[in-house]
């Protein structure tokens, strides 16, 4: 009787024990089930609300990152974009500044600029730097676009503003797992687009220090290009700006070595006038002159007989010259150019420059891809043949 009196009291320490574990183990077990089930029950509430809230908006992505947060990207009625990043455990919204590492958000936002200003064209990078402008973040399988809204530019793009940024880029500041691209290409602001229209600005006369200098200041904000058709002998006494020329993309073609009739020459005249031209550029370059754009548009048989270049005219003529003013120059261009054009200016005067610096935003937002004879005729597929006269790149 003793033994079995013992045996109850050791099962009933034994099942206080029990049930005292198990109470304790409810203490911290249940509430964080319970709490999961409601973290749970919270993350769908979020999502059907930003669902009842995007109703009439198309879905462009719905995306898991690292099982922490969820991407979701709507594209409006208006043509621009909404995105969300909502915590996956609890709902919880966020915002693409929790997916940047803390100490490296200076960092992030430095070469979000930075990329924007190797892309766009400054008077468009200044409007996408101000704080009124909302961006909707995508997080693709390779690179972070950014799709930018609410922003105030003149002249007002039409196109969307977007950016791609290659995981490469900042790798170092985000906090979530990407895949890293083996290649990938830099924004530089000069992805042509043969499907684009395309015109050529060519400038003849120069160089003549401020005036062409400033263009081509003009033309490097825009990310643009021209082609400049220098005289001979003013070439030694600005072969810094030659310099400066070639070195931001554009394009040097000869405009004899003096402007005179070329056609009035005779054939030792015609060559030794363009060997002395093309010595000059080549002392300066170390390169030789492949275009020539002869003074007054004026080509002869013997001309194209005895030179070796491609002789480069035009079809719209703004007579800068002649008006010298801005909004002659502006409005010759605007209301006349079509894809293909190659239009003729002259960078001698203040009132062509002042045109040039309207100009290049409005052709920009009209869609046309402002580049060098060269680059048009490689775009449209058109070989630049010596003996050939050309008017416009059709």
């Amino acid at each position: 009787m003793e033994f079995i009196k013992k045996k109850k009291y050791y099962l009933i320490i034994i099942a206080l024990c029990f049930f005292s574990f198990l109470f304790f183990l409810s203490f911290f077990l249940f509430p964080k089930m319970n709490q999961k089930k409601l973290d749970e029950q919270k993350l769908q509430e979020v999502l059907l609300d930003l669902e009842n809230q995007n109703m009439e908006n198309l879905l462009i992505q719905k995306k898991q990152i690292d099982q922490k947060y969820i991407n979701i990207v709507y594209e409006l009625q208006s043509g621009t974009y909404k995105s969300y990043f909502v915590n996956s455990t609890n709902g919880k919204i966020l915002h693409m500044e929790d997916l940047i590492k803390p100490e490296k958000m200076d960092s992030f936002q430095h070469k979000v600029f930075d990329l924007i200003s190797l892309k766009y064209p400054k008077f468009i990078q200044e409007g996408l730097k101000k704080e009124s402008v909302e961006i909707a973040y995508e997080v693709g399988d390779k690179e972070l676009i950014l799709h930018f809204s609410n922003y105030q530019i003149t002249p007002m793009p039409t196109e969307e503003l977007f950016l791609k940024i290659n995981y490469n880029e900042i790798k170092e500041e985000i906090n979530f797992t990407v895949n890293l691209s083996e290649e990938y290409e830099n924004e530089n602001g000069f992805h042509y687009d043969k499907s684009k229209k395309t015109i050529a600005l060519t400038f003849d006369d120069g160089p003549s220090g401020s005036k062409t200098q400033k263009l081509l200041n003009i033309l490097k904000d825009n990310k643009m290009h021209a082609t400049f058709f220098m005289v001979g002998n003013r070439m030694e006494s600005f072969s810094n700006i030659i310099l400066e020329t070639l070195q931001n993309g554009n394009e040097i073609g000869s405009h004899s070595f003096s402007h005179g009739n070329m056609t009035r020459l005779k054939k030792d005249e015609l060559i030794a006038d363009e060997i002395k031209t093309n010595e000059i550029f080549k002392k300066i370059t170390g390169k030789d002159l492949k275009l020539l754009r002869p003074p007054y548009g004026n080509v002869n048989q013997l001309m194209k007989d005895n030179l070796n270049y491609c002789f480069i005219n035009w079809n719209i003529d703004t007579e800068d010259w002649r008006y010298r003013n801005q909004e002659h120059i502006y409005n010759e261009v605007i209301s006349k150019v079509e894809d293909g054009d190659i239009i003729l200016m002259h960078d001698l005067y203040d009132s062509t420059v002042d045109a040039v610096e309207k100009l290049l935003p409005e052709l920009y937002v009209k869609g046309y891809q402002v580049v060098t004879i060269s680059e048009m005729a490689n775009l449209k597929g058109i070989e630049l043949e010596q003996k050939k006269v050309i008017r416009s790149i059709k």
